[in-house]
C-alpha cells in the first residue's frame, strides 16, 4: 500500500467548474435510508425496469443492476470512469489539487446536465453517508479507493456499491474502466476509452525510448524534515511510469517489507539513488528549502538534472490515473521525464 505520506495537500491552481454545494437537511442515517428506497447490493427482481445491465463481481460479492441514472463516485478516478462512458455523477469526490480536474470539467461541459455535487472525505469514518443517501443514488462507485467490508455494507444499504476487484487493492485504470463501463451498460464506450488511453501511453513510450529500463522513485516532499516514498508496485502511479518503460527502483521493495524506512529523515535521503527521481512539493517554498539540504542537493538525480517535479495538476493525474485523464496527461509528463532521463 502507498505510505500515508503520499497524500497531496489541497490547493487550487486554476479556475474550476462552478459546482453547487447544497446544504443538506440534517437527516438521521436511518431516515436517509428510508428516503432512498434502496436495498443492498442487488437489484429488486420484481422491478422490471431494473433488468440487469451486467453483473460485475467485486471483493465483497457482485453488483447486478439495471441502467444506472444517479451515480455517486467515491474517488476521483471513479468519477472519471463514469464520465468516460457518458455518465455525469450526481455527486463525486472533490479532487485534492483542484475541486474538479480539467479533463473532468471539460467532459461534464460536453455532456451537459446538472453539475455534480462535490464532497470530501479522508478516512472511512468521514464518508458522508447521510449526504450520499440524500442524493438517492442507484449506484455507488468505489473501485479507485480502498474501503473495508463494513463500509461497503453500509454503502450497499443505500444503493448497489461496486468496490475494488480485490480487497485492499485499487483497480488498475484498465480494470476500473472495464468494470465501471460494464455495470453502467456502456461496455463499447468503455472499450473505446481504454483503447484511446492505451494508444496514448504506447505512443508516448515509443516517442521516448530513453525512458526504457531507467529506474525511478516517487517521493513526496511534504514537510521540511521528512520525505515519503511510494512503494506499492500495484499503485496506479507506479503502473503509469512502468507502462512508459521505467522500472521501479529495488529500494522500494525494501521499503515495502520494512527493511528500509519509507518515510525518510533528511539524514536518510541518500537511499534515493534511482536514475530518475520524481518529487512533488505540495508547498512550492519547500523546494528552495531542500535545495539547501546537502543530502538532497548531492543526490545523483538532483545533481545530474534527472529530477522531475510534477505540477499540481500532473500530480493529481498521477495519483488518480484513469482512462479519461491519460490522453491529457501522458504526453506532457513523458516529455518532462525524457528531459530528466537525458539530464543536464
Amino acid at each position: 500500500m502507498p505510505v500515508p505520506a503520499i497524500r497531496p495537500a489541497s490547493t487550487s491552481t486554476s479556475p474550476t467548474l462552478a459546482v453547487r454545494r447544497r446544504r443538506l437537511p440534517a437527516l438521521t442515517f436511518a431516515f436517509a435510508l428510508a428516503l432512498t428506497g434502496c436495498g443492498g447490493g442487488s437489484a429488486d427482481g420484481t422491478d422490471a425496469e431494473r433488468a440487469s445491465a451486467g453483473s460485475v463481481d467485486d471483493a465483497f460479492g457482485s453488483v447486478d443492476i439495471g441502467k444506472a441514472e444517479r451515480v455517486v463516485a467515491l474517488s476521483v478516478s471513479d468519477a472519471d470512469a463514469a464520465l468516460s462512458v457518458g455518465v455525469v455523477p450526481v455527486a463525486m469526490t472533490e479532487a485534492p489539487v483542484e475541486p474538479v480536474m480539467p479533463w473532468a470539467e471539460e467532459t461534464i461541459d460536453e455532456l451537459g446536465g446538472d453539475d455534480p455535487e462535490l464532497f470530501h472525505w479522508s478516512t472511512e469514518d468521514t464518508i458522508p453517508f447521510e449526504d450520499i443517501a440524500a442524493w438517492e443514488p442507484d449506484l455507488i462507485l468505489a473501485t479507485g479507493t480502498i474501503i473495508g467490508k463494513e463500509t461497503h455494507d453500509q454503502l450497499s444499504e443505500i444503493a448497489p456499491t461496486l468496490g475494488t476487484a480485490e480487497e485492499n487493492t485499487p483497480d488498475s485504470w484498465q480494470s476500473q474502466a472495464e468494470r465501471v463501463s460494464t455495470v453502467l451498460d456502456a461496455k463499447d464506450q468503455g472499450d473505446k476509452a481504454i483503447d484511446t488511453a492505451q494508444t496514448a501511453i504506447d505512443d508516448a513510450a515509443k516517442d521516448h525510448p530513453d525512458l526504457t529500463d531507467r529506474s525511478f522513485l516517487v517521493a513526496l516532499f511534504h514537510s521540511p524534515d521528512e520525505v515519503g516514498v511510494l512503494t506499492d508496485r500495484d499503485s496506479a502511479t507506479v503502473q503509469f511510469f512502468s507502462e512508459l518503460g521505467l522500472t521501479l527502483d529495488p529500494v522500494a521493495d525494501k521499503m515495502a517489507d520494512g527493511s528500509v524506512p519509507d518515510s525518510l529523515s533528511l539524514e536518510k535521503l541518500d537511499v534515493l539513488q534511482s536514475d530518475i527521481l520524481v518529487g512533488y512539493f505540495p508547498d512550492p517554498t519547500l523546494r528552495k528549502k531542500y535545495d539547501g539540504v546537502p543530502t538532497f542537493s548531492s543526490l545523483p538525480a538532483v545533481e545530474g538534472g534527472h529530477f522531475y517535479q510534477p505540477t499540481d495538476e500532473e500530480w493529481r493525474g498521477l495519483r488518480s490515473v484513469s482512462a479519461l485523464a491519460l490522453p491529457e496527461i501522458v504526453g506532457p509528463i513523458a516529455e518532462k521525464l525524457d528531459t530528466a532521463a537525458v539530464g543536464s
